[in-house]
């Protein structure tokens, strides 16, 4: 998108869902005292916001990019000031960021699922992208298996999660591997 000079028909929310998640991760690994979870999510963050401040470099429309990002920083800032108000016991605070994070995570990975009923009409995965499904699946199991090891539940669920949420989009693009896609117009022509 970037050669074209423009953002297209992609939006930023998968962008700020990414930061998001990082942030939130990022403040469970600094409680947990997690060196990995803290580097590993910091330098997520640091990317995250790159990727975002390109997005706002080439949309048109600056405008969302403001409400979405004003919308989330809110959130986390109310996330982050009710766990440090309302829990007294640091193993309280822990478990109500991991909680947050793990709701996050599992919507993260499972927002390109919105896909598939597009990726079912059109019997096309052109709307999906093969190398992210490979890179969340691959990403998700190795975050789980570090759940394992740490024995952490907040770490393991959303990424067994992310885990079947990835085989299920390699699945779709090896069911529609070598169908012969069908056009939006068709579909909505149908439809009518």
């Amino acid at each position: 998108k970037i050669k074209r000079k423009g953002t297209g028909d992609t939006p930023i929310l998968p962008f700020v869902a990414m930061a998001t998640s990082g942030f939130l991760w990022l403040n469970y690994g600094i409680m947990k005292g997690d060196g990995t979870l803290v580097f590993v999510n910091f330098v997520g963050c640091v990317l995250n916001c790159v990727y975002i401040l390109l997005y706002y470099w080439y949309t048109p429309n600056k405008t969302s990019v403001y409400k979405t990002v004003g919308f989330v920083l809110f959130m986390l800032a109310c996330v982050r000031l009710y766990s440090a108000w309302q829990h007294t016991h640091p193993e309280e605070a822990l478990d109500f960021i991991g909680f947050i994070a793990v709701c996050v995570t599992v919507g993260m990975f499972a927002s390109p699922l919105t896909q598939l009923r597009l990726v079912m009409e059109t019997k096309s995965t052109e709307s999906m992208s093969f190398p992210l499904a490979i890179l969340v699946f691959a990403q998700s199991f190795m975050w789980w298996w570090y759940g394992v090891l740490r024995s952490d539940g907040y770490i393991q669920f959303p990424n067994i999660c992310g885990t079947v949420l990835g085989l299920i989009q390699i699945g779709v693009f090896l069911y529609y591997w070598n169908s012969q896609p069908e056009t939006v117009s068709t579909i909505m022509m149908q439809n009518v």
